[in-house]
């Protein structure tokens, strides 16, 4: 028996019950010959659910097995499809009920003929035709791997099922009997389909169009889900399972609003009216619509981890707020010649390993894009508006249209360029003799390389569709990076022991592998892209050192603030966060004293203001310097409460920041207001207007088991505000895009709690290693997994 059918289709939660004649009776009472059988309460259940309907005489037959007709006319009805093929199968006359369903099936391409031109529609159903039906309806055939050797028969499963029953087994679809055995040429019968779908059907499944959700809060699914029409919306879902938007919706559209699917998100349907996607984070995406190409629309805080297409797709994301709300775009080699595929907006990796495709990137970004050694005669066309970090070349391409190349790696003959790219490097599998093209001149990479950063390519015979394109040698690690105490960098009594240097200064950064060292704002989102993006707007620096070479920062121009030191050797790979990585740029003497960050601390109840020079208290002493502070105070009522800095608060100046400590918890937003000539620089210089500085202390958070806790072992949290915590790997970026797609694709974790009520955080299949629990908006804590 199929013990688990997690992501079976609508078809086959009623394709068991329904006759050649497709009565339209129902029946109000159990039939004659499901009466006292074993399996008549889920029988009877799905009678009265209107999932099954019997034949006209009012039967069910419920030991009769499936037919190959039956089924068709219930997926064809289910999804939708009612195109027709051109048929002509043997086996089959113009006038019998089954040649429109037939029909339907073999344009909506889940069914074949037999090699004899026969169809069959009169036989019955056998396992392992089932799993191939479904494997194709779920567009799982050929997408990835499975094996069907964990079957005691896998011996007696023939080559051509093989592949489907293996890709279920691989995805929990299906399972085999208590012997170990799959039994691939059994027949199921009408009532042993209803019991195992009973058992495992779960999931909703949404075929009208209409608005399913709650209107606030967040519902979560345990399972499932599938959509088989237009005109459907999901809003304020968490799907803890596999969403499916079928072949159903034919040509038209599905908005998904504030979603969040933690399983694999499978297109097979929508047009360029478009799948919509608001404020809604997807892990694993794959879009197999043979229908029609599919438009994909991001916006607000949407965010896709990784997306494989395998037919033509346009994927538009600059309306969205999140960077790189698009993570890995793979162009599978199923994706058909001369397919097209567009990309608009901020995307972090774009792998093609389909050949003689056209790929348009209007405008926007892509930190890196590889063009595999089987993507021969790929055509890509970049915008005016649009910007390639790098592109890694292993195959014949034609690069036109106007829009900015970086890095260009060319590892291959027959690449062209419409444009020059900014640099050319040759890459480990090409020589300075190997012929490219620039504009109309013919050259070769010697004539136009700049020699930088050489890139190394994929081993010999690479095709593969791991995540990092460039594939480094065993061993190869992450580089580190530091900023050492030498020349003007000092240490500083300022918290962390942070390392301080003013701007103009002279500083060094050593990785202890080849390759850049950027010198960026500490807020920084650790993508190549935003790097680059910082160095261009002239707020970062960026420079390339040997390994263990101090390479040197000239720091005027720099804005004053909190920076960090980020390595990426040669491979791509980023260094991970560490603190002696940071250092505090300090406006030089001349410059005005200003204010220049905020930072918040929930937990300890208190906030540091920031200047951009070190600062002195022109009052004489702390309690003048509070008595001359003033707070606000807005309530949830509206009214605003204007109040001298408490005598029971704190006040501390520590370098460059003034922190202000309150004694008791303050629920509600504040404004601190510190008025001109309260403070000075350290040259007497006093603050020339007062500062206003508005904040609100977030969620404060308790880890009730702090320390080091065992892989497996829940972490115990209490916040005072309800919050959404998180639990993810120290380094990892902390906006909340990155920290929901860290939850999709299984690295990271996350909890809604209560005021007050103790929450707990798995960490099951987490590696070990330092992590950070985040409270959203609030305070984080520091922990380790073992």
């Amino acid at each position: 028996m199929f013990q688990r059918l997690k992501r079976l289709s609508a078809a086959l939660l009623v394709a068991s019950m329904l006759s050649s004649s497709w009565s339209s009776v129902y029946a109000a009472d159990a039939p004659v010959d499901s009466q006292g059988h074993w399996a008549q309460a889920r029988l009877s259940a799905w009678l009265d659910q209107g999932y099954i309907q019997g034949y006209e005489d009012g039967s069910l037959r419920p030991d009769d097995s499936i037919k190959r007709g039956e089924l068709f006319a219930l997926i064809n009805r289910i999804y939708g499809w009612k195109e027709p093929a051109a048929i002509s199968f043997a086996d089959l006359a113009n006038d019998h009920w089954a040649f429109a369903e037939a029909a339907k099936a073999v344009k909506a391409g889940y069914i074949e003929g037999y090699e004899d031109n026969s169809i069959r529609v009169e036989a019955s159903v056998s396992r392992q035709e089932l799993a191939v039906i479904v494997a194709r309806l779920l567009r799982m055939n050929g997408e990835e791997n499975g094996s069907a050797a964990k079957f005691a028969d896998a011996a007696s499963i023939p080559g051509w099922s093989r592949a489907p029953i293996g890709i279920l087994a691989e995805h929990a679809i299906v399972d085999g009997y208590e012997d170990g055995a799959f039994r691939p040429a059994g027949l199921v019968t009408r009532a042993e389909a209803v019991v195992m779908l009973d058992r495992a059907s779960s999931s909703p499944i949404y075929h009208k169009p209409g608005v399913y959700g709650p209107a606030s809060g967040t519902e979560t699914i345990k399972g499932n889900i599938q959509v088989t029409a237009s005109g459907v919306t999901l809003q304020n879902m968490k799907i803890d399972g596999d969403l499916i938007l079928a072949a159903g919706i034919g040509k038209g559209d599905v908005t998904l609003k504030n979603v969040t699917v933690t399983g694999t998100t499978r297109i097979l349907g929508g047009g360029v009216n478009s799948v919509h996607l608001v404020d809604t984070v997807l892990g694993i995406v794959s879009v197999n619509n043979t229908i029609s190409t599919v438009r994909i629309v991001l916006k607000g805080t949407a965010s896709i981890q990784e997306i494989s297409l395998h037919t033509a797709a346009i994927i538009v994301a600059d309306e969205a707020t999140t960077e790189h709300a698009v993570g890995k775009v793979t162009l599978t080699g199923q994706l058909p010649a001369d397919a097209q595929i567009t990309l608009v907006g901020s995307f972090e990796a774009v792998h093609v390993l389909a050949q003689r495709i056209l790929l348009e990137i209007p405008k926007g970004s892509v930190s890196k894009l590889t063009i595999d050694r089987l993507s021969g005669q790929t055509k890509l066309v970049i915008g005016k508006e649009a910007n390639l970090l790098s592109l890694i070349i292993h195959a014949a391409v034609s690069v036109f249209g106007e829009g900015n190349v970086q890095l260009a790696v060319v590892n291959a003959p027959g690449a062209q360029f419409e444009k020059q790219p900014q640099r050319i490097e040759i890459g480990s599998d090409a020589t300075a003799q190997t012929p490219v093209k620039i504009g109309d001149k013919e050259l070769t990479l010697g004539d136009v390389v700049k020699p930088l950063l050489p890139v190394p390519g994929p081993s010999a015979g690479s095709g593969s569709d791991d995540d990092d394109e460039i594939v480094p040698p065993p061993g190869t690690v992450s580089p580190r990076s530091l900023i050492p105490l030498e020349g003007s960098v000092t240490e500083s009594v300022y918290v962390n022991q942070l390392r301080t240097a003013t701007v103009g200064d002279t500083v060094y950064g050593i990785s202890d592998q080849r390759g850049y060292l950027y010198l960026v704002p500490g807020g920084t989102d650790r993508y190549i892209s935003m790097l680059d993006y910082m160095v261009a707007a002239k707020q970062g620096q960026r420079a390339f050192g040997e390994a263990n070479q101090k390479v040197s920062f000239h720091t005027a121009g720099l804005p004053a603030g909190d920076y960090v030191i980020v390595a990426l050797n040669s491979y791509y790979l980023m260094s991970d966060y560490s603190p002696d990585q940071e250092i505090r740029f300090l406006a030089s003497p001349e410059t005005p004293l200003a204010q220049n960050s905020v930072q918040v601390y929930s937990n300890s109840r208190f906030v540091d203001i920031g200047f951009n020079k070190p600062i002195r208290n022109a009052l004489g002493t702390m309690e003048d310097l509070s008595k001359s502070v003033t707070y606000s105070t807005y309530k949830p009522t509206g009214t605003v409460t204007s109040n001298t800095y408490e005598a029971g608060d704190m006040i501390e100046i520590m370098d460059s920041v003034i922190r202000f400590t309150f004694a008791a918890g303050q629920p509600d937003p504040i404004t601190l207001t510190l008025p001109a000539g309260t403070l000075t620089d350290d040259r007497g210089v006093p603050l020339a207007s007062d500062v206003a500085v508005s904040f609100e202390f977030g969620p404060s958070l308790t880890v009730v088991n702090p320390g080091a806790v065992q892989a497996g072992s829940p972490i115990a949290v209490i916040t005072d505000k309800a919050a959404d915590v998180y639990l993810v790997k120290r380094g990892v970026s902390a906006t909340k895009g990155d920290l929901e797609r860290a939850i999709g694709s299984g690295t990271a974790k996350k909890v809604e709690t209560i005021a007050g009520q103790e929450a707990f955080l798995a960490t099951d299949k987490l590696a070990p290693g330092e992590y950070v629990v985040i409270a959203w908006g609030g305070s984080s804590a520091s922990i380790v997994i073992r």
